[in-house]
């Protein structure tokens, strides 16, 4: 569950409710998951804030006293995949996103080798055609694209994504050159396909 609110405040009294809720309908909230991040908050603003940590008060079981449990304040929080930090730069999910590039190149290389070898020889040519090595890594590489904030961020995947296909098309011309072939190899084979 995520709770977006515009003021600690709000945040601490939503943290209540919820709590509140869930001890009623006898649920638990699992205090050693849940974390609060504080978005582009300066120096200033942390010091005057109030309340200036955030906590959850268990009254469950009635039994025991309540219990105050206080949250901590992660420097990077994942969400959906997503590795965010306080002031959204996305500078986690940019190395991800390199890491995730590189190790396609490995799973393209291990189902590629397995498609040519395990395969009859009639489609062999079709299964190791360039294409359909990228169609396999397309996904693995496109999923967080879109969440790149700076050129900078993406000059990197650039390069990274640049050197893994030269490594998976065994073609070691420069960056330019690779582009425009992988260009006219997926508009030649999209026209292909369409036939």
């Amino acid at each position: 569950m995520v709770l977006i609110v515009r003021s600690p405040s709000q945040l601490q009294s939503i943290i209540d409710a919820c709590q509140d809720w869930t001890e009623r309908i006898r649920m638990r909230i699992n205090h050693e998951k849940t974390e609060v991040m504080m978005f582009y908050e300066t120096p200033s603003q942390r010091t005057t804030r109030f309340p200036s940590t955030f906590h959850i008060t268990t009254r469950f079981p009635l039994s025991q006293p309540p219990q105050t449990l206080p949250r901590k304040e992660p420097l990077t929080f994942k969400y959906l995949g997503l590795t965010l930090d306080p002031y959204l730069t996305i500078e986690v999910t940019t190395k991800h996103i390199c890491w995730k590039i590189n190790a396609t190149h490995q799973t393209v290389a291990v189902v590629a080798h397995n498609l040519r070898f395990d395969s009859s020889a009639t489609v062999r040519g079709i299964r190791s055609n360039p294409y359909v090595l990228f169609r396999i890594c397309h996904p693995c590489v496109t999923e967080n694209l879109r969440y790149l904030v700076t050129n900078a961020q993406i000059d990197v995947v650039e390069r990274t994504l640049i050197h893994s296909l030269q490594r998976t098309l065994h073609s070691f011309t420069s960056p330019h050159i690779t582009m425009i072939e992988l260009a006219s190899l997926l508009s030649s084979c999209n026209r292909s396909s369409n036939w």
